[in-house]
């Protein structure tokens, strides 16, 4: 059977806000929200932190292994490596590819995509929710077999999808040799202008404001929940409307 392993590549260095994966949400810190309601997947074997081996980082790596998180520290700038070496340091099958970004992330979403590539293991090498963006950003997710992570390493030399970990197979020079699949949004939350992401002060107030609604449940509401809810409060999805998605380019 095969082993499906989470990596969540972090870090402490961010160009728009500095350590925001131990920023508090609702007094937790990010990143063990987002390990919190990963583990809620009924897939996931195992979730490693991928993070670097720059000293900075020292507290996210004590920080996860406090929570009982297997940890792998690599190259601050090949993430492709890093999260390889990740998931390979855990004999991993399957890996599950999240940034430490996604707070919000939803196990069940996490699932949908895990299945996706389970019921059909010998016709795609890749299933993600963001080939296509419908979803909102936040809950990215990308499931692949680990013999396909390895099979780019070697062939990749483009720094700016190293940099990215995955985005070779689907937007880079690989496209056409490999077998891809786009899962789509339901209806609710076919919302890709939506940020649910932590990569500004924009977002840190939204994401405080929407776990102040759910108060204990922070760590278990659905997306389709948190949908619901917004489509009657704009003025919640308007704290961080404006913040701009980050090209390809600006890692």
């Amino acid at each position: 059977m095969d082993k499906i392993v989470a990596t969540i590549e972090a870090r402490m260095s961010s160009t728009r806000l500095p350590g925001k994966v131990l920023k508090k949400i609702c007094g937790m810190p990010s990143l063990e929200l987002q390990i919190r309601r990963m583990r809620r997947s009924c897939l996931i074997d195992e979730i490693v932190l991928a993070t670097t081996n720059k000293d900075a980082d020292d507290i996210i790596a004590d920080f996860a292994e406090d929570l009982g998180v297997h940890v792998f520290r690599g190259s601050e700038e090949d993430i492709l490596s890093r999260i390889l070496g990740a998931v390979q340091s855990v004999e991993g099958d399957l890996q599950v590819q999240i940034t430490g970004d996604c707070p919000l992330i939803d196990p069940t979403i996490i699932d949908e995509i895990i299945q996706t590539l389970l019921d059909n293991r010998y016709q795609l090498d890749f299933v993600s929710n963001e080939i296509e963006l419908t979803y909102p950003n936040g809950l990215d997710c990308r499931v692949f077999p680990v013999s396909v992570l390895a099979e780019i390493d070697k062939l990749c030399s483009d720094p700016i999808h190293r940099v990215h970990g995955t985005t070779f197979i689907y937007i880079g020079s690989a496209k056409k040799s490999y077998r891809i699949k786009n899962v789509s949004a339901p209806f609710k939350l076919n919302h890709p202008e939506w940020r649910w992401c932590l990569d500004s002060r924009e977002d840190l107030k939204f994401l405080n404001t929407v776990c102040r609604h759910f108060g204990n449940r922070k760590t278990d509401f659905s997306a389709l929940e948190l949908a619901s809810w917004l489509e009657n409060n704009p003025d919640i999805i308007a704290i961080n409307s404006h913040v701009r998605k980050k090209e390809l380019r600006e890692g």
